[in-house]
């Protein structure tokens, strides 16, 4: 590479969008991802074309350029830039794709100057759709594969119905047609009017396909608020599952009782031995304090870090189970299922990040 085309690529590579991955991919395996995007993607020389998007092919990039992009602490990574070249599928097919090879192949996502680590959002699985199903068929699904609901939540659903577990509530009003909940488990029905390339390849002569998102209750609750309607709480775009927990861990003890090296100090100030001895005194407590100190430190620290990987690992499980409603839709309702960017999944695991690392 020219020292030209070295002085530009850190400004190329910011507009992006751009995966950023660890190590050079193989290309087979870069198609294979890309192919999950959009089946009919397909090799050009050295890039593959995807989408309407070339993905050009890997460049390794060093710690100092790297510094120009704003990525810390990585000495050497490889980067796909995402080209646009004609009319995109979706929007932001692109950027779309770049997140989705950098979350499969466990790097990160550059758009725009920023970057982004995609493993953190894990997003809301979907579930493309020929039409709209019907409740009747939609429902014994659900009823099989989510926790279900005690009771229908009026304030909420005020129109919704409790069916073998499951809170129907037809909203048939916007984009949104059916919200269906379970004990912790949303799913909205939406029709979508602009085809992914997974569901032009399957179904060639629609110009519109339903999406069912998988999304979480809690987390819908806390974004939409209590007087939202249905619709609004059900059609957000897809977010991470993030879990804020507050650690209460014990604070570090204060100081130790120091009554009886003061009350020696006291009697002992006329004598070179007696103040030795209380200085000794006070450097025992001192470094006893620390010690104690440093204990607690540490003990928080290692609670804390229980604590995130107990969060990080119930992340991980309700993912990987609405992942399963997602396939379980899937299967029943002859549909495409795919995480929240557009890759098509086989398996519930292909909805964890680095599956293809």
């Amino acid at each position: 590479m020219g020292w030209l085309s070295k002085l530009l690529l850190p400004g190329r590579l910011r507009t992006g969008p751009t995966a950023l991955l660890p190590a050079r991919p193989d290309p087979k395996t870069l198609l294979a991802v890309a192919q999950l995007a959009d089946p009919e993607a397909r090799t050009d020389g050295d890039d593959i074309l995807a989408g309407g998007s070339r993905i050009e092919s890997p460049v390794e990039l060093t710690g100092e350029v790297l510094a120009k992009l704003g990525v810390p602490d990585e000495d050497r990574l490889w980067a796909c830039r995402i080209a646009a070249e004609g009319p995109l599928p979706v929007d932001f097919f692109d950027k779309s794709l770049a997140e989705g090879i950098a979350y499969r192949l466990g790097g990160w996502s550059l758009c725009q100057g920023e970057p982004l680590d995609p493993a953190e959002d894990g997003g809301d699985p979907l579930v493309y759709l020929p039409a709209v199903p019907e409740p009747e068929e939609i429902l014994p699904i659900l009823a099989e594969s989510l926790r279900h609901a005690d009771a229908v939540d009026t304030a909420r659903w005020p129109e919704g119905e409790l069916i073998e577990g499951v809170v129907h509530v037809p909203v048939r009003r916007g984009r949104v047609a059916d919200v269906y909940a379970g004990a912790d488990v949303l799913v909205t029905v939406e029709e979508g009017h602009r085809l992914p390339p997974a569901a032009q390849t399957r179904w060639p002569y629609l110009t519109e396909v339903a999406i069912a998102r998988v999304s979480p209750v809690a987390r819908t609750e806390e974004e939409a608020g209590e007087d939202a309607e249905p619709a609004g709480a059900a059609s957000g775009a897809a977010a991470a599952d993030r879990t804020e927990d507050v650690t209460s861990a014990e604070a570090a003890p204060g100081p130790l009782d120091a009554g009886s090296d003061s009350e020696d100090a006291g009697t002992s100030t006329s004598t070179s031995m007696g103040a030795g001895s209380d200085a000794a005194g006070a450097q025992a407590a001192e470094g006893a304090e620390g010690a104690e100190a440093a204990e607690a430190a540490t003990s928080r620290n290692d609670a804390e870090g229980t604590e995130d990987t107990e969060d990080t690992d119930g992340a991980r499980g309700a993912l990987l189970a609405r992942a399963a409603v997602a396939l379980a839709l899937a299967d029943g309702l002859r549909g495409i299922a795919a995480d929240s960017r557009g890759f098509q999944i086989a398996e519930v695991a292909d909805v964890l990040p680095g599956g293809h690392a």
